[in-house]
């Protein structure tokens, strides 16, 4: 049996059913034979790929990440803060570059760290040097669910180097593109802070998913419209959208995402895979004080030089619109049609009081029975 068709049986028996990916010359062949039957999220990021697996989690999903062990370096923090702070599984399969004779010296110095590395942080981690190993790879997909935990698995070169499933290099249409763009952005000074543009949404989230981005967010919705629905976001800046994402391609409820300027910012790039996978029931809310809240009020790029809702369009987001004002915030979220949608909403800064009473993990298991018990009624 040739290898990619192994691991795809691996996946299927291990009930995989979202795979998010960054190329690897090494997986080509694995990526570009990859079966229908599998949901597929071609990241830009592989930070993203960790947020996008934890929503996918938390709304019942088995997610599965196929990248270069390069990236594991961008995404130890969202795999510390997210997947381990909120006890979530996620198998990793990453080409390991840079553990023996790698011809590129810069892939060397994380490469040789890796391991110690995932020691440090307690993930558990297989390295998978030939194709007889082939089976502790399933082995480790099974305990990652098990166990709830992040679990890595490195896989040397040479492994791939007797896959017959040799992929034909696709054949490209002519790259033809055009592009118009009107667009006038504009709002007068922010006349309403981040907790009374909240409580003007409330009445709307009914029986949807609500997600908070971390610091300030999370207290504010906490403080004026707990709910068993609602996912606060406590670490890992820059990925609540991400999170929304995973969640809303694997649920048919509405999904909002409170997420903020400072976040969105470090991760614009979220814009691309939410444009790409175009979740109809997804909506980002960004609300932008045009600083960074939780750390003394320092102003972010968004302050007085940079427009989310421009930055939205530019990634491919075509459902937007701004709102200054509760009325203006309550008939833009009632006439939300299909998404992904965004309402970039600039709130005056100002510091927020009472964080969330709750553990990451009792957040979790709180979020999860309330998906199973609440009847979804409605899109809205």
């Amino acid at each position: 049996m040739h290898l990619c068709t192994m691991m795809y049986e691996i996946f299927d028996r291990e009930g995989i059913d979202l795979v998010s990916s960054l190329p690897c010359n090494k997986l080509q062949d694995l990526l570009g034979n990859l079966p229908d039957r599998f949901r597929h999220i071609h990241l830009t990021r592989e930070e993203n790929g960790v947020g996008i697996s934890a929503g996918a989690c938390l709304t019942s999903g088995k997610p599965l990440m196929l990248i270069q062990s390069t990236g594991l370096g961008n995404s130890i923090n969202a795999l510390a803060s997210v997947h381990k702070a909120y006890r979530l599984p996620l198998p990793i399969i990453a080409t390991w570059r840079g553990s023996k004779s790698d011809p590129f010296p810069n892939q060397i110095p994380l490469g040789k760290a890796l391991p110690g590395i995932f020691t440090a942080l307690e993930i558990p981690y297989a390295v998978i040097e030939n194709q007889g190993q082939i089976s502790e790879v399933a082995k480790a997909i099974r305990d990652s669910f098990l166990q709830s935990t992040p679990y890595i698995i490195l896989i040397c070169p040479e492994f791939w180097d007797a896959n017959e499933d040799k992929m034909t290099r696709p054949a490209f249409e002519t790259r033809k593109r055009c592009v118009q763009l009107a667009y006038e952005g504009k709002f007068d000074d922010p006349e309403l802070t981040r907790r009374e543009a909240i409580e003007t949404m409330l009445d709307v989230f009914r029986d949807a998913i609500v997600l908070a981005t971390i610091g300030q967010t999370c207290d504010d919705l906490y403080q004026v419209g707990d709910r068993d629905l609602n996912f606060y976001v406590m670490g890992a800046m820059g990925q609540a959208s991400a999170i929304g994402l995973g969640m809303a391609v694997n649920t048919r409820r509405r999904v909002y995402v409170l997420d903020g300027d400072g976040s969105l910012l470090m991760n614009p790039n979220i814009f691309c895979e939410i444009s790409a996978t175009g979740p109809a029931n997804l909506t980002t809310i960004v609300l932008d004080n045009g600083t960074y809240g939780t750390t003394g009020d320092q102003r972010t790029g968004a302050y007085d030089r940079i427009d989310l809702e421009l930055v939205a369009r530019s990634f491919g987001i075509k459902n937007t619109t701004k709102a200054s004002t509760k009325t203006e915030i309550a008939q833009a979220l009632e006439s939300l049609g299909e998404g992904p949608n965004l309402l970039h909403i600039p709130i005056k800064p100002g510091k927020s009081e009472g964080r969330p009473a709750l553990t990451p993990v009792q957040m979790k298991e709180r979020f999860i029975k309330a998906l199973s018990r609440t009847p979804l009624k409605s899109l809205g």
